[in-house]
């Protein structure tokens, strides 16, 4: 049973774009980058190295599986044992890296568990490497997102404000994001347009002013956003306000950077998970206007090269009238001396 999970270990080490929770074995913190710039149609597309688009519904099952063998096996390893069924035999599994107090492969068990599993059963192993572990970051945010997904929105906040004091950097520094949203979702009135805070108020002006202030300099600003609804949308089916909105914002920003044309597909895509609602400030509302001041100024640049276009094939044509006559005149004028 050892060769065989040796020779398990060696085909699932390849290093797997796995998009981590907080985990401590060796795993590539995914963000579709060149240059430091963020690819923006890897997000809704699949990129070159990925098979499914970055913000994905649902997980890849390929590199879960991989991640899964290779967790499993550093845990057999640690706890120095070989069962013929990992699964079935887990528990012992669990209660000897407890004793020996191997926190960080628990942790990362407690995370895979959280994404594809009983939820409940790793919140209660986090608690424990929480009270044991109270300053890893790791643990508080894993347990935070724990409380997140079994509903105490509360405990939530509480363990990632501690995480964030502890690693304020984490994950291209969004969690602020994720605070934010938990806030408003236990607010007695929840205003998701809060979570991020553009406060856009006439979209013409909020495009034309290059002095617009963003919570964030708007190039991290795109990662953090990015980063957060990637891990939001795993978890999360259309319709859902929350993504929406973010998306929406997301769109908002690319349009004032990028320009509108390339926000067009995310908010066509904030428009799918806002949903149909007869709000006129709706997420989904919000965003069919948006497309349509896409529509509208592609027709007005259009517009504006065809009349740029008619403006400058009269001086054009009249310059080359002009020299014509003069070759004409020039050439008479060499036959007349010729003769």
């Amino acid at each position: 049973m050892r060769t065989l999970l040796t020779i398990i270990a060696i085909l699932f080490s390849a290093q797997a774009s796995f998009p981590c929770g907080n985990e401590y074995l060796p795993v590539k913190e995914y963000l579709p980058l060149k240059n430091d710039s963020l690819l923006l149609s890897h997000l809704l597309l699949p990129g070159e190295d990925r098979r499914i688009p970055y913000w994905h519904h649902g997980f890849d099952e390929f590199a879960l599986n991989r991640r899964r063998g290779d967790l499993y096996f550093a845990m057999s390893q640690s706890a120095n044992l070989y069962p013929e069924n990992i699964e079935s035999k887990m528990p012992l599994i669990i209660n000897a890296l407890l004793k020996k107090d191997d926190y960080q492969l628990l942790s990362d068990y407690a995370w895979l568990e959280l994404r594809t599993g009983d939820k409940q059963k790793a919140v209660s192993l986090l608690e424990e490497l929480y009270r044991r572990h109270p300053n890893e970051y790791n643990i508080a945010a894993n347990l935070g997102t724990g409380y997140e997904l079994t509903g105490n929105n509360e405990k939530a906040i509480e363990l990632l404000r501690k995480a964030v004091s502890i690693n304020p950097a984490s994950h291209f520094g969004s969690e602020w994001i994720h605070i934010n949203l938990l806030e408003e979702k236990i607010a007695a009135k929840p205003d998701y347009k809060k979570i991020i805070g553009l406060s856009i108020t006439d979209y013409e002006s909020y495009l034309s002013n290059l002095n617009y202030k963003f919570p964030q300099p708007p190039a991290a600003l795109k990662k953090q956003i990015a980063w957060q609804l990637h891990e939001r949308i795993a978890f999360v089916k259309a319709p859902d306000p929350v993504v929406a909105q973010l998306v929406l914002d997301f769109a908002d920003l690319v349009a004032h950077t990028d320009g509108i044309t390339a926000a067009k597909p995310f908010y066509q895509f904030a428009k799918e998970y806002a949903g149909s609602s007869g709000d006129t400030n709706s997420v989904a509302n919000l965003a069919e206007a948006r497309i349509f001041s896409v529509g509208k100024v592609n027709k007005e640049i259009t517009g504006t090269f065809r009349w740029a276009a008619i403006i400058w094939a009269v001086p054009l044509l009249a310059f080359v009238f002009v020299l014509l006559a003069w070759l004409r005149a020039r050439r008479q004028s060499r036959n007349n001396e010729n003769v």
